[in-house]
């Protein structure tokens, strides 16, 4: 095992111990999701939260003693703003900050390039709400955005990217890169429902950022693999989900 590898493993270890410590000392461990559309997901369901939140309790259930702990103290918050930049999170900090989660899963990025956020402003942005986060004791993920079916919409987006990337920061999730594997043909089948100008999306056109139920699928699998280890299959979960099943195989 190579120095890296043996990093990795050992930081998955500790978030997926410091969850179970974390749950027997206080009966609680909430999770903030963050960012703009792509985390608010308010009309596809399952999204990727509502997946990343099954699938850690469940995961958890079978390995603890008492499954009321995580199935009860698990407790996950949608701050994701439609339309968000990472300077209006940045100013939604101290909403966030109210409940007190223990971990923040943020993803942003998308937005900042049309919504005239520079790349300079992008970045001390990032290490504002990196310093609050610090500061009011919750651990942080960064992540960028998924890579859209578009390529003039990934050119605007790779230089944030890139910012994010040079933060060299252990607890980070390079989606744009990840997602570059998925079955982008499969996954962006959703129906625009307006017209997005600086887009060039028009009202029934197939709209090329939002993933639907399988893409959000392939999200959730990034998350939980990168940040807890946790193997899971998109389409076994999406082809559960759709036979009727309570609890979805994955």
């Amino acid at each position: 095992m190579s120095v890296v590898d043996y990093e990795i493993m050992s930081m998955i270890k500790y978030f997926m111990d410091k969850i179970k410590e974390t749950l027997n000392e206080s009966g609680k461990y909430w999770i903030a999701f963050v960012g703009d559309s792509i985390t608010s997901t308010e009309w596809v369901h399952p999204n990727w939260r509502e997946i990343v939140e099954y699938v850690l309790k469940d995961k958890l259930q079978n390995e603890m003693t008492d499954w009321k702990l995580p199935s009860w103290g698990i407790r996950c918050f949608n701050f994701g703003y439609d339309g968000s930049t990472s300077r209006d999170i940045v100013n939604k900090f101290d909403d966030i900050s109210l409940v007190k989660p223990n971990l923040m899963i943020l993803m942003i990025g998308a937005n900042d390039p049309t919504q005239g956020v520079n790349q300079d402003e992008f970045k001390k942005n990032l290490e504002n709400i990196i310093r609050q986060a610090s500061e009011n004791n919750i651990e942080i993920w960064l992540s960028t955005c998924n890579k859209a079916w578009n390529e003039r919409s990934n050119n605007l987006c790779l230089p944030y990217v890139e910012v994010q990337r040079q933060f060299g920061l252990n607890n980070f999730i390079d989606l744009y890169q990840e997602s570059d594997k998925f079955p982008k043909e499969r996954i962006y089948t959703f129906v625009s429902e307006c017209d997005i100008a600086e887009e060039n999306i028009k009202k029934g056109d197939v709209d090329f950022w939002h993933p639907n139920q399988l893409g959000n699928a392939y999200i959730a699998k990034v998350i939980l693999e990168k940040i807890w280890g946790i193997n899971f299959d998109p389409e076994k979960y999406i082809k559960s989900v759709n036979s009727g099943d309570k609890m979805p195989g994955y």
